[in-house]
Order: structure tokens, then C-alpha cells, then sequence
């Protein structure tokens, strides 16, 4: 049985067991519960977003979740709102008026190689990424405290084919974010989270199903990609407590494909 272990307090290890298929949080910093954040979750409908709105209300925190689309079913303990991140004067009234933790997650997938990939392709990828993250955190600026964590991707620093517009989308992020932490300290942290390919709808979309994993997953050092409740598990350490020093940094969870090359075995 696999386990991986989240947190060490006074000598007690919290572990979660990944292969347990009704398992769909991680445990970060039971001291959380005892110090609940009001958690707003952009992009939340799928994927990463949605392990994290389970896992944040898990954790006791009071969340509010945007995307834009409605969630299929009622989600309890959680404001949900169907909005655009670019629009924010539509929703602000929303809004708690004090934002603990924000985590903005949206991005677009625009693949190709560089000779077919047209202009409004690259400004569709930077528009998602980068400005709507500028826009929506420039309404927000009066609400924020704590902790802010971006989504990116490894694409944003590992040349990989056919992901031009990613990259520059991403790397643009990237830049945003540290430059952010400095604007924004000691008020505000901010950090990013590069994960390599997740086992989402849209990460297997990138690579024609889940057949491809296997493949995939053999390129990686570690010779496993993260499932989403990772990802999720290390936003939420980041809006913890226990990373209350940590601020303008790029977190990879890669499996160790960005800096390690392994000898064939």
C-alpha cells in the first residue's frame, strides 16, 4: 500500500493512502481547522479546482468557488458563483469581504507547433493566464490577506513540442506572481504551483486518454505523475500556517522531470 505522509505533529504522522479510490483530499495542517480561512477558489469547476474546493471544505475553511459553469450538483459548504475571473465587478458583491487565501486556477490548453499557431491563439493563452490574473487581483487588492497561489506548469520553464503558447503563457505567470510577492510583502504571499501532467479531463485530453499514462509516467524520475489531490495538498500547505515564510516561489510537482535525468536502468 502506498502511503505518502503529509505532516509530522509532535511525532505523529497523518497519512493518506492514494490508492484509496474514495479518498479525495489530503490532510495539510490540522491546525487549520482550528484557524479557518476564507478559501475563494478561481476556476474550481474541474480538475485541480474541484480536489481543492473538497479538500478546503474538508479542512473547515469557508470557501467561496467561481468558474463558469455551475456545478452539476449542490456543493454544501461552499458559496458557489458562475462568473468570468476578467469580470470581476460582476461578482465583487459576492465576495467575503476579507480573502485569506485565493488560488486562481484557469488556463488554456492551445496546442501546436509554432509554425501553425496563429496570433489570437498566443493572446488567448497569455489573456487567460496572465491578464485575467492581473485583473481579477487588482479588483480583489482591497480584500487580500494572507496567501495567493497560482497555478502554472512545468511548460512554463521545460521546452516541450508543441506547447509554444503554454509556455509563453505560463512563464508570463510565472514572472506576474514573483513580481507580485514583492508589491504585495508583508501583507500578502504569493506563490505558484507547477505541476508536470495530472490525470484530470484536460490533462488527458492533451495526451488521447488515459492508455497514454502508462507512457507518460516513465519519463518521470519518480515513474508516477500526481494525482489531483496532490496538487490540491500542496495549494493548501502553501495558504498554511506551516508556510507562513514562504513567498514570490515557484513550487514544481513534477515527479522529478524538470531536474533530474536518471542513467537507463
Amino acid at each position: 500500500m502506498k502511503y505518502v505522509t503529509i505532516f509530522k505533529k509532535a511525532r505523529k504522522e497523518i497519512k493518506c493512502d492514494l490508492k484509496n479510490s474514495n479518498q479525495r483530499y489530503i490532510d495539510v495542517d490540522p491546525l487549520n481547522k482550528q484557524n479557518s480561512l476564507t478559501h475563494f477558489i478561481v476556476g474550481a469547476s474541474r480538475g485541480i479546482g474541484r480536489s481543492l474546493v473538497d479538500q478546503s471544505i474538508h479542512n473547515g475553511h469557508r470557501v467561496t468557488a467561481l468558474s463558469r459553469t455551475s456545478p452539476t450538483e449542490p456543493i454544501t459548504g461552499c458559496n458557489w458563483i458562475t462568473g468570468n475571473a476578467a469580470e470581476p465587478e460582476a461578482f465583487l458583491d459576492q465576495l467575503p469581504e476579507t480573502i485569506n487565501a485565493l488560488t486562481f486556477c484557469p488556463g488554456k490548453v492551445i496546442l501546436g507547433p509554432v509554425k501553425r499557431l496563429k496570433p489570437e491563439q498566443m493572446l488567448e493563452a497569455y489573456q487567460t493566464s496572465v491578464l485575467d490574473a492581473f485583473t481579477l487581483i487588482q479588483a480583489l487588492l482591497p480584500r487580500l490577506e494572507g496567501s495567493v497561489v497560482f497555478i502554472s506548469s512545468v511548460a512554463a520553464t521545460t521546452g516541450l513540442p508543441s506547447h509554444c503558447a503554454i509556455s509563453a503563457a505560463k512563464s508570463g505567470l510565472e514572472g506576474f506572481a514573483i513580481a507580485l510577492a514583492a508589491d504585495l510583502a508583508p501583507k500578502v504571499r504569493v506563490n505558484v504551483v507547477a505541476p508536470t501532467l495530472t490525470p484530470t479531463e484536460m490533462g488527458l485530453g492533451m495526451v488521447g486518454g488515459d492508455k497514454m499514462i502508462p507512457l507518460i509516467e516513465n519519463k518521470h524520475p519518480l515513474k508516477a505523475i500526481p494525482a489531483v489531490e496532490e496538487i490540491a495538498g500542496t495549494i493548501s500547505f502553501l495558504h498554511s500556517s506551516a508556510a507562513k515564510s514562504i513567498t514570490g516561489q515557484i513550487l514544481k510537482v513534477d515527479s522529478g522531470l524538470s531536474n533530474i535525468r536518471l542513467n537507463d536502468r
